[in-house]
């Protein structure tokens, strides 16, 4: 019996040790998140939700999936399991948005969050609302049994309210545990995505199957070298047609069946994965590297190379923030205006890009801002800019006197200036190493379509810099995209559904054309509701005043998530007159000269520009002042044909 409890052992301590192969054993930002990527629930091991619940709860969102109910579930019950965010503890609307935005490159359905004060609930690009209604009538009871039930509830309440009808299944799959149900201590990293290149990047369930079965392929072929030397050293040939009964010592084949183990792990963690981005991760290929080159909109980037100096401010929490207190992550520091309408916007998109981008390795990146505007240096505006662009914790933006950031300013040349009243800035990116030492500047060029790409090239530039090289989810081409100029007819989908039709329409049939271009986040330097609910005015006179009407397009590439838009215009005291078109890939922008946001834009009826005015600068209109502008603009059309 000893000798078998030997045996036993060795076998448990070998499964142990298979089990480092497995890429859970890794620490994360978000736990939820990283797990929630590719299956159904998120619960830690230590919710104290029974084995029993959660294969229900399991089972239920399974069944939901199948009827067209897609619901991906966190059981929160207690801060550790936000891992670094834990300020959202007992905020579960908070951070079930949150929540959306980590996962909206992966999944954009339905996302319940359940904690022991509530619920919440997001679904990317739909009113949360209805939602709330539904989860406002139910229970949540103590500790971890509390939390399934209340989850299990949930899911079922929110289903019924769509039409959709489930059945609670019983506990207990064919194998014992419904798909996506087992606990989790720590995130496992995600499966490549049908995206991905072909091969296996870090991560991947393959390699982790080759792991194992190499190992145990390794452990029969010790174990019967072990068998034959026992016979070779006692000079003994095998006979035929069967074999005699050896005895090998128990412990003789644990060490050797768990040092084989220990052998393939540690292949498996030096040897490059098959299928890994490479060390060519952050770099394009010829022909991109030529567009790079030849686009007009996108900064290919200037390589640097030395230490990059520390500093030690105050971010938007209020807390103190050293650089170096990041060494061993890639750093992607920006110096960002925090009341900035034009360019900075562009560049915090592509950074919060660049990082989901590299999926999982993303937590190995860190965010990292700079005040740039020397009139608001106060904590207050660092939160309210981070908040208005869904980024409060999705990077660290910081501040401190006046002369403590002219002395970060200067140590990275960056030139900041106030003129009219207006401030500016370098719009610089610097991206820093693991080991401190800045690598590449980017400078964000004025163009709403190139983001995507940009966010793309910084992410190459981190996963080059990062071990095991991660691939990076994007494959964007880098040649320069065209805009859609005023010339030419197009159409964008419209908020609350169908089209916006700009342009000037068909020969003969058009006329011109008043657009207003804008954000939800310019909330953030103007009352943004009160002076759309005020043009309702102006549209209301156009018709009988033979004014063309006006066109809003909001600019949903920069917005923080696709509910923004939606989610602002709900708040409005009336609903709009005139129609808001969405421009998601920045063309139309583009295409029609924008360089901030608001931004109003005046058309003849073929397309020329005749009148533009930038908010942030002149202020806004009034409807009078407004058609006033118009029709002088007009006339003066008129006189130079």
């Amino acid at each position: 019996m000893a000798a078998l409890r030997r045996v036993l052992l060795a076998a448990v301590l070998a499964a142990c040790t298979l089990g480092l192969l497995s890429p859970a054993a890794r620490a994360d930002g978000d736990p939820g998140s990283d797990v929630l990527v590719y299956q159904n629930l998120f619960v830690a091991a230590d919710a104290n939700v029974s084995v029993q619940q959660q294969i229900q709860l399991g089972n239920l969102l399974t069944e939901a999936d199948k009827e067209g109910f897609p619901v991906r579930v966190a059981v929160i019950s207690q801060p550790d399991d936000l891992g670094a965010i834990t300020p959202l503890w007992r905020k579960p609307a908070a951070y079930a948005r949150f929540l959306g935005t980590e996962l909206s490159l992966a999944y954009a359905q339905r996302l319940l969050v359940v904690m022991p004060n509530g619920f919440g609930f997001n679904w990317q690009g739909h009113p949360a609302a209805a939602a709330y209604k539904v989860l406002d009538g139910l229970r949540i009871g103590a500790g971890g049994p509390g939390l399934g039930t209340a989850a299990q509830n949930a899911v079922l309440a929110l289903a019924h309210a769509s039409g959709v009808r489930l059945t609670r299944p019983a506990a207990g799959a064919a194998n014992g545990q419904a798909q996506g149900t087992q606990p989790v201590t720590q995130p496992a990293a995600p499966p490549a995505t049908a995206s991905a290149p072909s091969g296996a990047p870090r991560g991947s369930p393959v390699p982790l199957v080759a792991g194992i079965a190499a190992a145990v392929v390794l452990a029969f072929a010790g174990g019967g070298w072990l068998f034959l030397s026992r016979y070779r050293h006692e000079g003994r040939r095998l006979p035929k047609p069967r074999l005699p009964r050896v005895t090998i010592p128990a412990t003789r084949l644990a060490g050797g069946f768990v040092g084989l183990v220990v052998v393939a792990t540690v292949v498996y963690a030096v040897v490059p994965h098959a299928g890994a981005a490479g060390a060519g991760a952050g770099q394009a290929s010829a022909a991109q590297a030529s567009a790079l080159t030849d686009n007009e909109n996108l900064d290919p980037g200037t390589t640097l190379s030395r230490p990059a100096p520390d500093f030690t401010l105050t971010n938007q929490f209020g807390q103190q923030v050293s650089l170096s207190s990041y060494r061993g992550k890639v750093v992607i520091l920006a110096f960002n205006d925090a009341e900035c309408t034009t360019i900075c916007p562009l560049t915090t998109t592509a950074l919060v890009n660049a990082k989901n981008m590299l999926g999982a390795a993303g937590s190995r990146v860190q965010l990292l801002g700079v005040d740039a505007n020397p009139k608001a240096i106060a904590v207050e505006d660092l939160l309210s800019y981070s908040q208005l662009h869904g980024m409060t914790y999705q990077w660290q933006y910081v501040t401190g006197s006046l002369t403590q950031l002219q002395k970060v300013w200067k140590a990275y040349s960056v030139g900041v200036t106030i003129s009219q009243n207006q401030t500016d800035h370098e719009p610089a990116i610097f991206v820093i190493s693991p080991q401190g030492r800045l690598v590449k500047l980017y400078l964000t060029q004025m163009a709403y379509s190139a983001v995507g790409q940009l966010g793309q090239l910084l992410a190459n530039e981190a996963a080059s810099l990062l071990p095991g090289h991660p691939a990076v989810s994007s494959h964007l081409s880098y040649a320069q995209v065209n805009g859609f100029s005023p010339a030419t007819s197009t159409s964008l989908p419209a908020a609350g559904g169908g089209y916006v039709s700009l342009g000037p329409g068909q020969p003969g049939q058009g006329g011109p054309r008043l657009y207003l271009f804008f954000a939800t986040w310019d909330q953030e330097i103007t009352t943004l509701g009160g002076q759309l609910d005020a043009l309702n005015a102006y549209q209301a006179a156009a018709g009988a005043g033979g004014l063309p009407g006006l066109t809003a397009v909001d600019e949903g590439g920069i917005e923080p998530s696709p509910s923004a838009l939606p989610d602002f215009l709900g708040t409005l005291r009336q609903p709009l007159s005139y129609p808001v078109g969405i421009d998601d890939s920045g063309q139309v922008a583009d295409g029609y000269g924008v360089q901030g946001v608001p931004w109003f834009v005046l058309t003849s009826a073929s397309g020329k520009v005749l009148w533009t005015r930038e908010v942030s600068v002149s202020g806004w209109p009034t409807a009078a002042a407004l058609g006033k502008y118009v029709r002088s603009a007009l006339a003066g059309a008129d006189k130079s044909h």
